[in-house]
C-alpha cells in the first residue's frame, strides 16, 4: 500500500465534491482506493479514534509478546525475528507485524542487533498532565 488511508466525515454534498481528489491519493488494496464517506459530522473522527484504539491495542500485544519470548522463553532478537517472520507470512500479515520482524533483524555497522542496544525506559516532558 502506498498512501493514507482516509475515512472523511462530513456532509455527503461535500463528499461528492471532494470523493475524486482523496480517492485518487489515498492508498489502494485490490485496486480499490482505501478511502469512502463514513458519515455526517464526526463520523471521520469516530472511525479513526477507533482505528487507533485497534491500532495501540496490537502495538501492546506486540510489546507483550516480545517480553515473554525474550525474558521467559529466553529467544535471541534472531529468533525473534524468525517468528515474526512466520506470523507476516500467514493470517497474522500486518504492518506492525512486518516492521517488528525488519527491526528485530537490524543490525549496526558492527554487526551487533540494534534491538538489544536501546535502553528500555521512555521519559517525558509533562506535557499531558494538564489534561
Amino acid at each position: 500500500l502506498n498512501g493514507p488511508s482516509i475515512m472523511p466525515g462530513g456532509s455527503k454534498a461535500a463528499w461528492e465534491l471532494v470523493k475524486p481528489i482523496f480517492q485518487s491519493i489515498a492508498a489502494k488494496a485490490d485496486g480499490e482506493p482505501c478511502c469512502d464517506w463514513v458519515g455526517e459530522n464526526g463520523a471521520g473522527h469516530f472511525v479513526k479514534m477507533v482505528h487507533n484504539g485497534i491500532e495501540y491495542g496490537d502495538m501492546q500485544l506486540i510489546c507483550e509478546v516480545y517480553q515473554i519470548m525474550k525474558d521467559l522463553l529466553g529467544m535471541s532478537a534472531q529468533e525473534m525475528h524468525e517468528v515474526f517472520k512466520e506470523w507476516n507470512e500467514s493470517e497474522l500479515n500486518s504492518y506492525l507485524i512486518e516492521i517488528t520482524r525488519d527491526i528485530l533483524a537490524y543490525r549496526n555497522e558492527d554487526g551487533e542487533v540494534v534491538v538489544d542496544k536501546i535502553l528500555d525506559t521512555a521519559g517525558q516532558k509533562g506535557t499531558g498532565k494538564w489534561t
